[in-house]
């Protein structure tokens, strides 16, 4: 009962630690509802079929989401003629995916995506487009394309392939929605060549399609075909059929979900974080009502469980609350994820109860933990504390603060050293975590810090007419508490914007750095309108030194990444590569290949020996190992000769070519290409995470700005509330109602000046240690741009509400008779 009476008689107080949990549970419930939303889907071009044989899996453990083993033509046919023998089965069908892309007045035309858009006709069978003009291609040079496109059969059209631009002639015309589609499939469309030109540019397969016959058993069919392939593939039917999703999605859901988690995780950070503060700071102001209570009987455990259960009455209200409008919100989310490319343009968010109580129950976690500290600190207080008067902080700093601080300082510089030395997957959330120690480390050494660094800032400002300097300086060391708390949240959302904004920079401008540095190239050849460039692209740059990525089967479920190096990529790389056996110059021809050391360890390949692999093709060949070198020497773990490559895998194509000459853009333009130079390359580069980073810093500022902006309002507006005696004595002092007013507005401007400062440091220390790692990782100065704008704004928005909170209250209290000198 005292607890809720409390409540309701500092509500006001209590409102800014309200709206922060209610608007971090808002988020929680947003990202758990589209997390569990985040189901793999059916491709659409499987919409008409009902049982499926997949190819062999491989391993997935490495994080690369590659696709299964593919069967090799001769299997294909072996397959193909066992499953249609299958009792239920009308026809068996491979399904063959290759890049090509119409070109159309002289552009490759539509948009570019991960997964190859080519298919074989048969493929229709157990896809949902269907002829609406024309008819199937009739030879190798005739093409059957979306009618969006705006061609008539009989047209001429251009189709470019990995090999270069190629003339057919459309012979017919398929719809790119068809009613009756399967509910919950999706794909982009596609175009289709005759099934032996298909087999040309895909010979290996990883999907077969089953037709089946009307009024066929579908479980008995499936069973009786994974009787008839054995171990050579998985058939799926049913709801395991959303295992054909393709691995480009895949990988897109999990890139989502890192960010979603990661959001959740910072959400959750920064809201203990408001809520510590908050009460810190409301503790300070309650030690008279504390030692009141300690006076009339009140042991110390029945104190903390008041504030405990103060906490607990607003963590129910914030929590439910936050779930409602997080439901509400939910959809906004999932189209921003969809507009940033991290779902499918099918996604929708599905409502369910589970992550909602889950969010509920986190925000009530979320609202103990904040406040843990806080009754600890209460349920010290002294019977005599209820005669104190003076605002001056008795022992700010404990023992114990001394030592947490200094844990949690140290453990912030490991980890940026070890953020500095992480790989580009896990830089971000190794420097987010030592981000998170370092701003621990420093609030918990804030009693001792702030009043120094307040000295130091106004010590420049002393010579100045007027003693509004002098007694904000002096009102900001005295109040310590106050001090922290209000410049804690403000610390928080201008460190976490700055750093991940300087992250995101420096990890994509970075890397884009990597292989101009490594080729010495003056102007980069990448894509335009299309996913690769081909090599008819390739070969319009003179000289250029590219790489081509392709897929290696090693036996078993095991898979490396490869490339095939050009001539003159070989040639600028093999300086910088580190020889632990056999020789470079092996490298020559077909069959040949270079090794990272670790990976010969770990597949058991030694220099000079012949190893089965198995190519993109699916067939099986003997390749040599002519040499092994270091896991620094070379970014992937085998190198190829580009002729290799392109012998087993028709479809591969060349991400960048790098030169140090010009090229026509009039000659690379009709081949999806153009050219940049090395510093717009790398701001292009840059450019292409804007949507992730816009993503994440609307989700993450909005909500750290959301609830420190209020926690920084509530803790003046707290402040300034019992502040009514201090402006009465200024006023009698002879302080006119502007002189206070401008006292209270340059407080709050220093407060927030130095949380945002502090903010800034901790960011510039992450960001430093990262930089750090990645120049000596490239060879080369990587620049550290700082966001400023970023910085600008968070720190604008909190600063306005600190002005508003503090000067709009202290002049209502002003205007009280009480405040008003005597006449």
């Amino acid at each position: 009962m005292l607890s809720l009476a409390a409540v309701r008689a500092r509500w006001t107080s209590l409102l800014g630690t309200f709206v922060a949990l209610g608007l971090g549970v808002t988020v929680l419930a947003m990202t758990a509802l589209v997390l569990t939303s985040a189901e793999p889907e059916v491709p659409r071009r499987y919409a008409g079929t009902r049982v499926v044989v997949q190819s062999p899996a491989v391993d997935q453990s490495d994080g690369t989401f590659t696709p299964g083993r593919p069967w090799s033509r001769e299997h294909t046919r072996e397959l193909l003629h066992a499953l249609a023998a299958v009792p239920g089965v009308a026809q068996a069908v491979p399904d063959r995916a290759f890049y090509a892309q119409p070109v159309i007045d002289g552009r490759p035309v539509g948009a570019p995506g991960p997964e190859p858009r080519g298919r074989n006709w048969s493929g229709t069978a157990f896809g949902p487009e269907r002829l609406v003009a024309g008819g199937p291609p009739a030879d190798e040079h005739q093409v059957v394309l979306d009618a969006s496109l705006g061609l008539a059969p009989g047209s001429p059209v251009t189709l470019l392939t990995a090999a270069g631009p190629a003339r057919y002639t459309v012979s017919g015309l398929v719809s790119g929605t068809v009613p009756g589609a399967a509910p919950g499939t999706v794909d982009p469309p596609s175009l289709y060549l005759s099934d032996r030109a298909a087999e040309a540019l895909a010979p290996g397969v990883r999907v077969i399609g089953l037709v089946t016959a009307p009024g066929a058993d579908v479980p008995a069919v499936a069973a009786a075909a994974a009787s008839a392939v054995g171990g050579d593939g998985t058939v799926l039917h049913g709801a395991a059929l959303t295992a054909l999703e393709d691995r480009s999605a895949e990988k897109t859901r999990w890139i989502g979900l890192q960010i979603l988690t990661a959001t959740a995780g910072l959400t959750a950070f920064v809201s203990v974080f408001v809520v510590a503060s908050t009460f810190a700071f409301a503790i300070v102001q309650r030690r008279r009502e504390f030692g009141l209570l300690r006076t009339i009987g009140a042991t110390p455990r029945q104190i903390a469980r008041t504030v405990y259960a103060e906490s607990l009455g607003v963590g129910v209200a914030a929590g439910g609350a936050g779930v409602l409008l997080g439901a509400l919100l939910a959809p906004a989310l999932g189209a921003l994820m969809v507009e940033g490319g991290l779902e499918p343009a099918g996604f929708t968010v599905r409502f369910r109860a589970l992550p909602l109580l889950g969010s509920f129950a986190l925000g009530l976690v979320v609202a103990l933990l904040g406040v843990w500290s806080a009754s600890r600190r209460a349920a010290r207080t002294a019977p005599l504390e209820a005669l104190r008067e003076a605002a001056v902080e008795h022992r700010p700093m404990t023992r114990g603060r001394w030592i947490a601080g200094g844990i949690s300082t140290a453990l912030g510089l490991g980890l940026v050293v070890v953020a500095a030395g992480s790989e580009s997957d896990s830089m971000i959330n190794n420097a987010l975590y030592a981000a998170m120690a370092l701003i621990v480390g420093l609030m918990l050494f804030a009693p001792a810090v702030l009043p120094p660094i307040v000295r130091a800032v106004c010590r420049p400002l002393a010579g100045l007419r007027g003693a509004t300097a002098a007694v904000a300086r002096e009102s900001a060391v005295t109040a310590v508490r106050r001090t922290a708390s209000t410049a804690a949240p403000v610390l928080v959302t201008v460190g976490f914007a700055v750093l991940i904004a300087g992250l995101f920079q420096l990890r994509a401008g970075g890397y884009a750095l990597e292989e101009t540095v490594r080729q010495q190239a003056t102007s980069v050849v990448t894509p335009q309108g299309t996913p690769g460039l081909s090599d008819a692209a390739v070969a319009a740059v003179p000289g250029g030194a590219s790489l081509l990525p392709t897929r290696l089967y090693a036996g078993g479920t095991d898979h490396v990444g490869a490339v095939g190096m050009s001539e003159a990529a070989f040639r600028g790389a093999r300086a910088r590569m580190t020889v632990t056996s056999g020789s470079l110059d092996g490298l020559t021809g077909e069959n040949t290949m270079v090794v990272k050391a670790g990976t010969a360890a770990w597949l058991g390949w030694t220099t000079g020996h012949r190893v089965p692999v198995t190519f993109e093709d699916g067939s099986t060949v003997d390749v040599t190992v002519v040499a092994e070198i270091t896991d620094g020497s070379a970014t992937a773990s085998v190198l190829l000769t580009t002729r290799t490559v392109r012998a087993h895998d028709p479809s591969a194509l060349t991400s960048v070519v790098h030169t140090a000459g010009a090229t026509s853009s009039a000659v690379l333009a009709p081949l999806g290409a153009r050219a940049l130079s090395s510093a717009e390359y790398a701001s292009r580069t840059t450019s292409e995470d804007d949507a992730l980073v816009r993503i994440f810093l609307v989700v993450l500022i909005g909500t750290s700005l959301g609830c420190s902006s209020l926690a920084v309002a509530n803790t003046l507006l707290m402040a300034t509330a019992q502040r009514a005696g201090d402006f009465t004595v200024l006023r009698l002092s002879g302080a006119t109602r502007r002189q206070v007013l401008r006292i209270v507005a340059a407080e709050s401007t220093l407060v927030v000046g130095i949380g945002a400062a502090l903010g800034l440091l901790i960011a510039v220390v992450t960001l430093a240690g990262v930089r750090s790692g990645l120049s000596a990782r490239l060879g080369t100065r990587v620049d550290l741009a700082l966001p400023w704008s970023t910085m600008a704004l968070t720190t604008g928005l909190c600063l306005l509400l600190a002005l508003l909170a503090g000067v709009l209250p202290a002049r209502a209290a002003l205007r009280r008779p009480g405040a008003r000198p005597a006449d």
